[in-house]
């Protein structure tokens, strides 16, 4: 699948929703490809007392399906007012959520446009466990 694909197929699960407590759910969405091959999707949800990004929605959509490897993930917000459609790249939380479900995932590739992505692992730099210190 192509990086406009999937972008294309993220963009379909947005679906903008302010709540009563005038919370925004649903404006940014995503799409992950499993190892296998199958197409996740998920939306954020933003709450009061806690949030969920789009990427971690898809993610455990993934997983409740029994899965923990992807190849691909990409997540999209599009302007309210201008209707330009965004890549986001994922935020801290979700690249260590992605890296934590599998070692392998750190060669995933994170798409950021049309023509660009960068693997998990080099959105995530540092991030093995460090060496212990030395006595001298």
């Amino acid at each position: 699948m192509t990086h406009t694909h999937l972008i294309e197929q993220a963009s379909a699960l947005l679906k903008p929703h302010t709540t009563g407590a005038g919370r925004l759910i649903g404006d940014v969405a995503a799409v992950v490809v499993s190892e296998g091959g199958t197409v996740y999707g998920g939306v954020c949800v933003d709450t009061a007392s806690w949030g969920l990004c789009a990427e971690r929605s898809a993610l455990a959509a993934m997983v409740s399906a029994g899965e923990y490897r992807f190849r691909s993930v990409v997540a999209v917000w599009r302007h309210p007012e201008t209707e330009a459609l965004h890549v986001l790249p994922p935020c801290g939380v979700c690249r260590d959520f992605m890296r934590q479900l599998d070692d392998a995932n750190l060669s995933a590739l994170v798409i950021l446009g049309r023509n660009s992505g960068k693997t998990l692992a080099e959105l995530l730099p540092e991030h093995a466990w460090p060496a212990p210190l030395s006595d001298g």
